[in-house]
């Protein structure tokens, strides 16, 4: 997928999609409806402010909480990310004031690098919303956050954009919430030099790949739903702009492994040109390069590149 997708623009596109379908005025955007039956009001332990904490011209109308597969009755078109990613549950409010109507979620992942990922994923080029505390992005019409191992969102139904106020308090009172904000390791393996800002993607899984490369089908590096790896954009005056994709795998054999499962079901769209025991070199179908790399431990994958990496003392493929 072209790196112009990871926008900020297509993230909002996306982002209403995660609402209740109740919410939706004539005027707003599509919303997925949620089954009748999926799932009865429940209380649940994610950190979302009580009812009182909201003006009091703001109502809390409907609560509801989706668990694990039930996620499906409540958003379409990304549940299978939240899913691959190490989704729990997710506790959803809606509030209204007259003809204002605001959704507050508040996914639950397994891990912080769970809630990163899905925050990465829809925050694109997004910036920060001013006075939000901590870790965002949004505007008026929806605000998302991310903190320990909750993802927070925050979104206007009503299309108004009049309620920027109520849905900054909401946030804020979220992630005051949480205790502790876990580190995520995963974002230290992208050297800094050339990274372009705000262009990280964790990879759990084919689904969350799509928004990076296509390299081959099903889970084609072997991630296996218990690893991740890191994307990002690169500039450099070296080899130009690029997209870097590194995968660690505990140990020098599963990447190894890795690295021939790769080649063996690698997309027929990509042409090897060059391979030795640890790196492989291919023509991408518009003509730029991409190079896999097992080196320690880990997968080093760069993609797009606009000049042949080369291959020392290695033939081509026939």
């Amino acid at each position: 997928m072209p790196k112009a997708a990871r926008t900020f623009g297509l993230a909002l596109a996306v982002l209403p999609a995660l609402t209740l379908a109740a919410c939706r005025p004539p005027s707003a955007p599509p919303m997925i409806a949620a089954a009748a039956d999926s799932t009865p009001p429940a209380t649940s332990s994610a950190p979302t402010p009580q009812r009182e904490s909201i003006e009091p011209q703001w109502t809390e109308v409907e609560r509801r909480q989706f668990v694990g597969q039930d996620l499906f009755n409540h958003i379409d078109g990304a549940a299978e990310v939240f899913l691959e990613m190490g989704f729990r549950e997710v506790l959803v409010r809606l509030y209204s004031n007259g003809q204002a109507k605001l959704v507050h979620e508040v996914y639950e992942m397994k891990d912080p690098t769970a809630a990163r990922g899905i925050y990465l994923r829809f925050r694109g080029r997004g910036t920060p919303v001013a006075g939000v505390s901590g870790r965002n992005f949004g505007n008026r019409y929806q605000i998302g956050a991310q903190k320990d191992r909750y993802f927070v969102q925050i979104t206007d139904a009503s299309g108004r954009g009049e309620s920027l106020s109520t849905m900054t308090r909401l946030v804020n009172q979220a992630l005051a919430a949480i205790p502790h904000d876990g580190d995520v390791p995963l974002l230290d393996l992208l050297p800094a030099e050339g990274l372009v800002p705000n262009s990280e993607v964790i990879v759990c899984g084919p689904y969350s790949l799509q928004s990076v490369f296509t390299l081959g089908e099903g889970d084609i590096l072997q991630l296996q739903g218990q690893r991740c790896g890191i994307a990002g954009d690169y500039v450099t005056e070296q080899e130009d702009s690029f997209t870097r994709l590194i995968v660690p795998y505990g140990s020098a054999a599963a990447a190894g492994t890795a690295f021939q499962h790769l080649l063996h079901g690698l997309d027929s769209e990509l042409q090897v040109l060059r391979r030795n025991e640890h790196t492989a070199v291919f023509r991408e179908k518009n003509g730029q390069f991409g190079s896999i790399t097992a080196r320690d431990d880990k997968l080093d994958i760069r993609l797009h590149l606009v000049r042949d990496p080369g291959l020392a003392s290695q033939p081509k493929v026939p």
